[in-house]
This record gives structure tokens, sequence and C-alpha cells, in this order.
């Protein structure tokens, strides 16, 4: 079993859906199941509406998963184990005052030493920490080999706040054990919890090995929200493009989630930080659009033509979005107002009206040309803006072949 687990506190950014790529990639190599967690430990409010919006931002880019649980759901677990630490002596009771507690400094050990009768003889309010390990720590990351953690670097980390709710430490070690997790795929700025997570299942003699894969992280991730990218116009296909591309070491540039599956290795990653470029995205973008079936890239612009998304594909010359690109091919259709700069301009709308069907775009524009009288270079100037809405463009050898049918609605 695999597992991704996003906090309900924040947005998706693109780290996160980097992750979950991954995940999903290997989970799906493996032929095991991909579990949702949602960490709302810290989360109060709104927590199934949050929820709803990441599952169907998941989908949205084709991830698709085994089971979902909310991590409160597993609370009942996270105390019976902590009284199993402490019965067994891999715990203890501290009862220094909450703002002591609950900080995130090295524990000082006041209440390590306590014997049971002191214990039992306090009614102050006291939250549990885990005894520091015996020996070294030691797990296997996919990218880093083997690693072991000091037993002097672990200090009495806290399992339970006073209020008997899990920290994330101890509620993450607990769900991964409960959920039979094989490997975990996290961004490397979690290295510190790791050997806190295994302390936790070790001294409950769970011997299961867990794979981690710690990746590199992308620098700026946070600057980037998914849902922010999707209303700009980036193509879900080519954000997970890029991210699965992202210090990876392979001949493949453009693709889809199912091809990747094919062909991905985690061991191709690079070891070093990324960050993530918008400017590379938005040629993967184009990209993406270039390679969308026409019929669906015309829906994405409110229409419902193959030609029409043949035409969207022309304007990737001058956009990388749809957001982009849609005012362009909107103005296509727009009413347009005369050129002041061409007197005869409405002459020339007048005529085109009544020109006969032309397949060929150059016996539509030398027709045009004669009937008008009007000098090549304001004629072409004309003529663009006429059926484009823009005073430049592509060329209009390459754009007439698919607004020829939509001749009497554009010209207007």
């Amino acid at each position: 079993m695999f597992r991704f687990a996003p906090s309900l506190s924040d947005d998706l950014h693109v780290g996160d859906l980097r992750i979950a790529l991954l995940t999903y990639i290997k989970a799906t190599q493996e032929k095991q199941k991909l579990s949702l967690r949602f960490s709302d430990l810290d989360q109060k409010e709104n927590i199934a509406q949050k929820a709803q919006e990441i599952a169907e931002l998941l989908s949205l880019f084709q991830i698709s998963y085994h089971d979902s649980l909310y991590q409160s759901h597993n609370r009942k677990f996270h105390q019976q184990l902590a009284t199993k630490l402490l019965m067994d002596k891999n715990a203890f009771s501290c009862f220094c005052p909450s703002d002591i507690s609950d900080s995130n400094l090295p524990y000082d050990g006041t209440c390590e030493s306590l014997d049971d009768a002191t214990v039992l003889n306090n009614e102050a309010p006291f939250s549990v920490r885990i005894r520091r390990p015996h020996s070294a720590i030691s797990y296997h990351d996919i990218l880093k080999g083997d690693i072991e953690i000091g037993k002097k670097e672990i200090d009495s980390f806290m399992i339970l706040h006073q209020d008997k709710t899990p920290t994330s430490d101890f509620a993450t070690a607990i769900d991964d054990l409960l959920g039979d997790i094989s490997m975990i795929i996290v961004d490397e700025s979690q290295l510190p919890h790791t050997p806190k997570q295994v302390l936790v299942r070790d001294y409950l003699g769970y011997d299961k090995q867990i794979n981690y894969v710690h990746l590199p992280s992308i620098s700026n991730a946070h600057d980037f929200s998914l849902t922010a990218l999707l209303e700009e116009g980036f193509l879900p296909s080519a954000i997970s493009n890029y991210l699965i591309s992202l210090g990876h070491q392979s001949a493949h540039e453009i693709f889809d989630l199912d091809e990747a599956i094919t062909w991905f290795d985690l061991k191709d990653l690079s070891m070093q930080p990324q960050i993530f470029d918008i400017e590379k995205l938005k040629e993967i973008n184009r990209a993406h659009i270039q390679k969308m079936p026409s019929l669906s890239l015309a829906k994405l612009f409110s229409y419902s033509s193959k030609d029409l998304g043949e035409l969207a594909k022309i304007y990737t010359s001058e956009g990388s979005t749809i957001n982009e690109i849609k005012p362009k091919v909107d103005a296509i259709f727009a009413t347009k107002e005369p050129m002041e700069m061409i007197e005869s301009y409405p002459a020339l709308v007048e005529i085109a009206k009544e020109a006969p069907y032309f397949k060929d775009f150059d016996e539509f524009k030398e027709y045009l040309l004669s009937k008008s009288g009007l000098e090549e270079e304001s004629f072409l100037s004309a003529l663009r803006f006429m059926l484009t809405g823009a005073k430049q463009g592509p060329d209009l050898n390459d754009i007439y072949p698919h607004i020829k049918n939509y001749l009497g609605e554009i010209i207007k």
C-alpha cells in the first residue's frame, strides 16, 4: 500500500502534486493500492469541503486512489498505542507546563525519571513523550541509500498533547503502521521527521521495512498554487508532464501520465534541489495544446468545431495558455469597429459579405483586392482586421482554412 497525505490547512502547490504523481506512478508500477490520507490534526473548520477540493484536483490530474480517510479518525488507535508505549516504559508522562511541553525546543528530560508513585499522585495535566532510542535508528531511502541516525540525535519528543490529541509525527507513524504502507514518498524537508516515525514503530515491535523516498525540494514550490495555474489556463496534462520530468533523466520530453508509468524510474531523479520554471511550463503547455484532440481543445474555448480547435493550435505561436489564446480566437468572431485609418474598410466588409465561397485563400484575397480597388498594403491590413480583429498575428494563409466555413459569422 502507498499513501499520499495532503494537509487540509493549505492549498495544494506544485510540490504536493509532484509527490502525488510520483506516488501514483510507483504504486501503479508495483500493482499496489494508493490510499489518500487527509492530515487534518490541525484543521478545525471546512474539513469536508477542503478534502473534496483536493480529491477533485487529484481526479483532474488523473490520479485515482483506492480509499480515503481522515487522520483524526484514527485517534482512538493513537491513544491506545500511546498507552502501550507508556506501559512498556518506552514513553513517559510529562507534567511540564504546556508552553514548555508544546515547544519545539529539545526536551531537557525533567519528567523522564519520575517514578510510578510520583506520576500516579500527580493530578496536573500531562502530555506523553517517547523515550530516547537505545540505539541508532536506521531506514532505507531509495535515492539516498541506507541512512542511520545516532541515538543522541533524537530527543524525547512529544507523542500526545495534554488534551491527548496526537502530534503529527506520532499519528503519521501509527497511520502508516495501520495502513501497512510499504513505501513513502515525501519532500526532503521531512528528513528530520522520518527517524522519529521509525522509532515509534520500532518501539511498538513493527518490523516491516518501509522504504522512503525523500525528494529533492522544489525551492519555490509554495509560489505556485495548483488552482492558480489552472485558472491561468495551464492544462493538467502539461503540469503533470513538467513535474514528472523535473529533475528526471529521460529521453521523453512531451508525454502523458499513462506513458510515464511505462518508463519512469525513481532512481533516475536528480539529487539536486529543483526550481519551478514557469517559462518551461509554458513551453510544455504549448506542446500539449498542439497534441490535444482538436474537438476537445475547441470545447475548452466554448466552441464545438474541430476547425476552431485547429485554429487555437495556430495561436500557440502567440500564446502559451488557454487564457492567452482564447481572446485571440474570440476576437475573430467578435463585432469589429471600423478601422479609422482606412476609409474604404466598411466597403471591403460589404464586398466580403457578398463574395462567393472560396476554398483557397489566395483566390479569396485576389477577389476582394480587385473588387475593393485598395492598394495592396492598405488592403492586407484591412483584410487581417476584418478576419481576425487584430492588426497582426499568424499568417492568414494558415488561419483561413479553419475559418472559411464561418465567414458569415465573422464578417459583420
